[in-house]
């Protein structure tokens, strides 16, 4: 005599798909990773912008105003403008895409404002500081964090 096995219907249905419980655990995994990398990465960002901005301040502002200066021999409100700067290859923004402005110019200087959007609350006073050591630099002045107003000698 044979015996036969009967099998129930809910044994033989094959699940298809993940449970509820599965879906959350690998949601959490997934949340404590970007918890754990993403914050790094947007640091990354915000050094990167930094040092680009830093790069600019340093050398793109004081090439574009000395070639400007060179082209029209004087350092006037009239000679040094953000269009005629732009012409000499600056760019449009600032690396946070923000606007920068000449804010003003005399015989010997020109001021550039540089407006600042960054998450780091030191961002403004750790550039003037770093600035302040450049030889076409005069001065640089921070405020808050929002803006560096940065003075560049024209000869």
């Amino acid at each position: 005599m044979k015996h036969q096995h009967r099998v129930s219907n809910q044994a033989l249905k094959v699940q298809k798909g993940f449970t509820l419980l599965e879906i959350v655990i690998a949601i959490a995994i997934l949340a404590m990773l970007a918890a754990y990398i993403l914050p790094g990465l947007l640091q990354n960002k915000e050094d990167a912008k930094y040092s680009t901005a830093l790069t600019q301040l340093e050398k793109d502002f004081p090439s574009a105003i000395t070639r400007q200066v060179s082209r029209t021999n004087t350092c006037s409100s009239t000679s040094i403008t953000k269009q005629l700067l732009l012409a000499r290859g600056l760019p449009t923004t600032t690396v946070w895409n923000t606007d920068w402005s000449v804010a003003g110019v005399t015989s010997n200087t020109v001021t550039i404002n540089y407006t600042i959007d960054s998450t780091d609350a030191k961002t403004a006073s750790d550039m003037a500081t770093a600035l302040s050591s450049n030889n076409n630099v005069q001065s640089a002045t921070a405020s808050g964090n929002t803006r560096i107003a940065v003075t560049y000698r024209c000869n």
